[in-house]
């Protein structure tokens, strides 16, 4: 029987998937690709399913698995994704648990403006000039393309999943600005990408210590980059990957 849902191939739910391997608790951990699986060490206990769920499909699995507990620890930015499980768990009258990760540090780290979303960013990215280095994903590629010049402007580094290159290819964006690589990166790596690309501008998510936000513009600190920081969507509440550990145990004993 599965106890335990992980949703989320983050460092969080690769964590947690590890604690629940360590206790001997089946679990299943949901990742939106394969990549997600890949990075993450074969353990005992712990099974995955691979694909991106909708309301629907969250439904039908956890209908079928019945958990004893629904751990969210998906990216700080997968609103919809926490919206609809939160609410599918409610549904099915699971216990459900959001991880949640915290904040970056964004003192002392040089020039640095805060927009409410990408539509902002781009808004703004329209009153200057120069590269604009962009960490912000696939998912906001073809936002970023309402950005003047975009195919000359835009680096875009983003995982390396084939959907999502084909997707930035489609869109315009030259093989030359794309970096496809699985992060967090350090900040030595981050500032040498900076350089090669010649950007003047960080575009980027608060993803917290475990996304290496802090390498990110301490990075372009040193590059005297501008940098544009996308806010996290909403106060949603939650728990640390430690205080999370002792409720799944005690959700799994009852």
């Amino acid at each position: 029987m599965t106890a335990v849902v992980i949703f989320g191939g983050t460092t969080e739910g690769r964590e947690l998937a590890e604690f629940c391997s360590r206790c001997w608790t089946e679990a299943l951990v949901c990742v939106a690709t394969e990549l997600g699986e890949s990075v993450t060490p074969e353990m005992r206990c712990v099974t995955y399913h691979v694909g991106r769920l909708d309301k629907e499909g969250m439904t039908e699995l956890l209908t079928e698995v019945k958990p004893k507990i629904v751990v969210d620890a998906t990216h700080p930015y997968a609103n919809l994704v926490t919206e609809n499980l939160a609410a599918v768990c409610a549904n099915l009258g699971l216990t459900y648990l959001r991880i949640k990760r915290p904040d970056g540090d964004a003192s002392a780290t040089g020039d640095v403006r805060t927009v409410p979303d990408i539509e902002a960013a781009v808004a703004w990215l329209n009153t200057t000039d120069g590269v604009v280095f962009s960490t912000v994903g696939a998912k906001e590629a073809e936002a970023l393309t309402h950005v003047d010049n975009y195919q000359t402007r835009i680096v875009l580094r983003i995982l390396p999943v084939a959907e999502g290159v084909r997707e930035c290819l489609d869109l315009g964006y030259p093989s030359s600005h794309l970096i496809a690589m699985q992060g967090p990166f350090a900040e030595d790596l981050n500032l040498a990408m900076y350089r090669h690309a010649n950007a003047s501008i960080l575009l980027t998510k608060d993803s917290g210590e475990a996304g290496g936000f802090r390498e990110k513009l301490t990075a372009a600190k040193q590059c005297g980059m501008r940098c544009v920081v996308i806010s996290r969507p909403g106060d949603v509440d939650g728990v640390s990957v430690e205080d999370a550990e002792p409720l799944i145990t005690k959700a799994v004993l009852g």
